[in-house]
């Protein structure tokens, strides 16, 4: 199995133009993609050179991440695996899986994971049949 990679942090803010202006105005952090707008729900990539960040409003979703712990209380870590079906088998306690392999909206198969403290670490690679 290869090693698990640190690919971006998910944030759900309470204030979604704060957030962005902090990140993007007083971290000088690009915007390398967004979406939604007139009365859809708003979502940001954004690059601080060498750490990527997802800022996203609430949203309807129906690979569950919105309804299995992914409510903006707490930043999640996203961490990009080789092969995800490998990287589920060899969690030794699924008792902590919160969602098992499945397919995201966004491109990916993800698995979602809590640990002790309840921080949620979501294992991703890309969907080769999206």
């Amino acid at each position: 199995m290869s090693g698990d990679r640190f690919d971006h942090l998910f944030i759900a803010p309470a204030d979604y133009e704060r957030a962005l202006a902090f990140y993007r105005d007083a971290l000088g952090w690009k915007v390398t993609a967004s979406w939604g707008g007139a009365g859809s729900p708003r979502g940001a990539h954004l690059d601080g050179g060498g750490t990527k960040l997802v800022l996203a409003e609430p949203h309807d979703a129906a690979d569950r991440s919105w309804t299995h712990g992914v409510h903006g209380a707490r930043p999640v870590v996203h961490v990009a695996v080789d092969d995800l079906d490998a990287r589920y088998a060899a969690i030794g306690d699924k008792s902590r899986v919160v969602v098992a392999p499945e397919r995201t909206h966004w491109g990916t198969r993800w698995f979602v994971v809590r640990d002790p403290d309840h921080n949620l670490i979501a294992f991703e690679q890309p969907d080769p049949a999206p």
